[in-house]
């Protein structure tokens, strides 16, 4: 039988053990421990590129929403002057027909007026050629003679000349 007295008993099996355990972690970390760091090394090195490659990307992203901003102010902006400049060359179009259509309306009104003068003044001396003939007529019939041609035209000369001059009232 076996009497323990402790725990650990220091023989020949114990330094055994621990030259085995030596040998094995020796193997094992050259093995084993070295590929394993560097493996988490590698995968260290890889995930701090995928967050500095992200951390890249979201700064251009960022760049390029406060450049696209900006550009969509500046877009906005010029919308905003396109619309006023449209708006000012309507009121100018608006103004030149509206003067265009008052200069038309003037000459027209002219036009119409000189017509009327002409007509006026072609009516007064259709009257007064009428006003001649009676006139005459009625003087012929009174003299009860016919009067010649040549009596005719002097008497009616003679009659547009006084009354030419005066002024016909209506």
């Amino acid at each position: 039988m076996a009497v323990y007295t402790g725990l650990v008993n220091f023989g020949w099996t114990f330094f055994f053990q621990i030259a085995n355990t030596i040998i094995i972690f020796l193997v094992l970390k050259k093995i084993l421990f070295k590929p394993v760091r560097e493996f988490m090394t590698a995968r260290q090195k890889g995930i701090e590129d995928t967050i500095n490659e992200a951390d890249s990307i979201h700064n251009n992203a960022m760049a390029l929403k406060a450049e696209y901003e900006t550009k969509l102010s500046q877009v906005k902006e010029e919308g905003r002057e396109i619309i006023k400049d449209a708006r000012h060359k309507a009121d100018e179009q608006a103004r030149e027909i509206i003067k265009e259509s008052q200069e038309k309306a003037s000459m027209m009104i002219n036009h119409a007026e000189n017509e009327i003068k002409r007509e006026n003044v072609k009516a007064m001396n259709e009257l007064k050629d009428e006003i001649t003939s009676l006139a005459f007529m009625t003087a012929e019939k009174i003299l009860k003679k016919k009067l010649s041609e040549k009596d005719h035209n002097e008497l009616i000369k003679e009659f547009v000349e006084e009354v030419g001059e005066t002024e016909w009232q209506s």
